[in-house]
């Protein structure tokens, strides 16, 4: 979709999610902002206002899909969605020992389940409106596998 004006970004409070807020972030559109590191969001949300976007900034965590269910309507309702992006992401691995299991499941919580509970959601409100585009960020580790962190 060119030009989407309705934006909905998770893990926008660091990395590629902030970048992605601010390249986007101009007068006329509106930016629903997810992120857990609420100081780093609200500074994200600040610039975005600057560059003259509305944006709106919530507190959530990917792997709560109630959670994300209510954020994603929420947003729709104020402002119909014409691109999601599901950047949220998390890393693992302890160097040379590998990766314990229960930093697998966060993992794969955040990284796997966060994916399907943002883009679950809207995907039926944008196919009943006909538009709207849902992008999902990737690591280049899809392409090659990291020794310290395999399940990355």
């Amino acid at each position: 979709m060119k030009n989407p004006r309705h934006i909905l970004i998770t893990g926008a409070s660091s990395g590629i999610g902030s970048a992605l807020a601010r390249h986007y972030a101009r007068p006329g559109i509106t930016l629903h902002l997810g992120g857990r590191n609420e100081e780093r969001l609200k500074e994200v949300a600040a610039a975005c206002w600057n560059k003259g976007a509305t944006a709106h900034a919530t507190i959530v965590d990917v792997t709560d899909a109630l959670a994300m269910e209510r954020w994603l309507q929420s947003a729709d309702s104020q402002s119909p969605l014409e691109l999601v992006i599901a950047n949220a992401g998390i890393s693992a691995g302890t160097g040379e020992h590998g990766e314990t299991a229960k930093q697998v499941r966060r993992l794969f919580a955040t990284n796997i389940d966060g994916v399907i509970n943002t883009i679950q959601p809207i995907l039926a409100p944008m196919a009943a409106r006909g538009r709207g585009q849902v992008a999902i960020v990737s690591s280049l580790a899809g392409i090659r596998g990291l020794p310290s962190c395999p399940s990355y």
